[in-house]
């Protein structure tokens, strides 16, 4: 590990859920908009896949890919977890659960919270996303987290939520973000234990997902959060606290409107009636399908048959697998391509990343995706290998970054803990997967890496199939998930218009 001698500074990290760097729109969003002008941007950052909310949060939180982290999905099949097996990464006690299952290693590499804790500072967490994307910044940790949905049965976290006042209704979404606000202003920034504090919301991705993107009450939602980010800057300006934090505005993911949904489990039973004979004993979590617990995984023969009928569907971009031998069928490339070569027990034998396109939604819009997906009152939704799923916003703002930057260099969601951990002067574990953006900082002490890009493809050919590709960038050692290419989706992306704003 490098050592640094700590420092007081303190750091912010804001939220935004869901919200592609090419909808910051600065009428809607103006606050947001200066701070990106003020400080330093990259226009080509990007999510880890799968572009789940749970498992990029646990990537901002941990430096580490999910292949390392363990948070593979936001619901993913783990046996013996819970009763059925299945975890539910939204749900606290599910989190909870998985730390039990695992012997206390729900993550498998430490959080920020973990880190900040073994120096008796912590992280506090306000959020109105669900109550384990809340927890996993810091779940070993639970000291300071106030959370709308849940009190986690913390004596002390229901006094916290009380000085705040009622919890606002569900279907009261800008009064939650508001509430949410309020905790960072009248709860957190006065101490200075709480060495970073993360404000996370769950807008606009809530009100993409039900509305769709572009919608009135998706753009409804991007002035909400505005109207939250320029609170907590008043409140810091009001204690006189500003040059005291480094402030990043980041969103976890992009977005894509639903072209068509249908289930991975539904698939699977049209499979086995078009194949003609019985598949394996499996299961299905989110986009993942797995042995059936107590059964022996099956092989990679026995497998070809049902890979083979899934490349050939209409609706299918990228086929993955998390097996060496499976990702020697043809046409089907390996996880651990995408995830820095890490792989862990919770990895499904099949990832099955559904076909995207630049169609625009009703609202004008670009990018649709076949999602595979339970909920069909999704209007828009993300977990897929689109680069309108996988890219992201990301901006930083105070006295140790440079104004007025807009970087070109690839960054990364595992890119933020190293990054954070070296403005606070602790050191950086050499176990982490990510870099730190020096290129972003006014005062650097390294340098990022020299980038380059690179195509993925199966180690072997599908027969009269188009092989799908990954596009990734790399700077130094650390690698970027830029999105699948496919044949009608083949001429280079345009990161300078996902990175404009409007």
């Amino acid at each position: 590990m490098r050592s640094h001698r700590p420092s007081p500074r303190r750091v912010l990290i804001i939220g935004a859920d869901g919200l592609r760097p090419d909808l910051l729109d600065p009428q809607l969003m103006p606050t947001v908009a200066a701070l990106a002008a003020r400080g330093a941007r990259s226009q080509e950052h990007h999510a880890v896949y799968p572009t789940h909310t749970r498992v990029n949060i646990s990537t901002l939180a941990t430096g580490t890919t999910p292949g390392h982290h363990g948070i593979v999905a936001n619901t993913m099949l783990v046996p013996h977890a819970t009763e059925d097996h299945i975890v539910d990464t939204s749900n606290y006690q599910h989190i909870q659960a998985l730390e039990a299952a695992s012997r206390g290693r729900a993550l498998l590499t430490p959080s920020l919270g973990d880190l900040l804790a073994q120096r008796g500072e912590r992280v506090a967490v306000a959020a109105t996303s669900s109550s384990g994307a809340a927890m996993l910044w810091t779940h070993r940790h639970l000291s300071r987290v106030v959370n709308p949905n849940s009190a986690y049965g913390i004596a002390d976290f229901y006094d916290l939520r009380e000085k705040l006042g009622e919890v606002p209704p569900r279907e009261e979404s800008a009064a939650r973000q508001h509430y949410a606000a309020a905790a960072v202003t009248d709860l957190f920034l006065d101490d200075p234990a709480n060495r970073v504090i993360v404000l996370w919301l769950n807008e606009p991705d809530n009100s993409q997902h039900y509305h769709g993107l572009g919608s009135p009450e998706a753009r409804k939602a991007l002035q909400v959060v505005d109207d939250c980010v320029a609170r907590v800057l008043q409140g810091l300006e009001a204690r006189g606290l500003r040059d005291q934090f480094d402030i990043f505005f980041i969103s976890d993911h992009g977005h894509s409107t639903v072209a068509a949904h249908n289930t991975l489990r539904d698939y699977l039973q049209q499979a086995a009636a078009e194949i003609g004979r019985p598949l394996p004993p499996l299961a299905t979590a989110s986009d993942y399908i797995y042995g059936l617990p107590g059964t022996a995984e099956p092989t990679a023969a026995e497998l070809a048959p049902l890979v083979a009928w899934l490349l050939a569907q209409p609706w299918t971009g990228v086929v993955l697998a998390g097996r060496p031998d499976l990702a020697s069928l043809p046409g089907v490339i390996h996880l651990e391509r995408v995830w820095q070569g890490h792989l862990n027990a919770r990895r499904p034998l099949l990832a099955v990343s559904p076909r995207w396109s630049h169609a625009p939604s009703e609202a004008g819009v670009p990018g649709t995706v076949m999602s595979l997906t339970t909920q069909s009152a999704l209007r828009s939704s993300h977990g897929s290998l689109s680069p309108y799923d996988l890219h992201a916003l990301f901006i930083a703002n105070g006295p140790s970054f440079q104004e007025g930057l807009l970087s070109s260099l690839p960054t990364g969601a595992i890119d933020l803990l190293p990054t954070v951990l070296t403005l606070l002067q602790l050191p950086v574990p050499s176990h982490v997967d990510g870099r730190v953006l020096w290129e972003l900082l006014a005062d650097a002490q390294g340098e990022p890496g020299e980038p380059r890009d690179e195509v993925v493809g199966p180690e072997r050919s599908a027969a009269d199939l188009t092989d799908p590709q990954l596009q990734l960038h790399r700077v130094g050692a650390t690698s970027y998930l830029h999105g699948a290419l496919q044949p009608d989706t083949r001429y280079p992306w345009d990161a300078t218009r996902m990175a404009s704003v409007k």
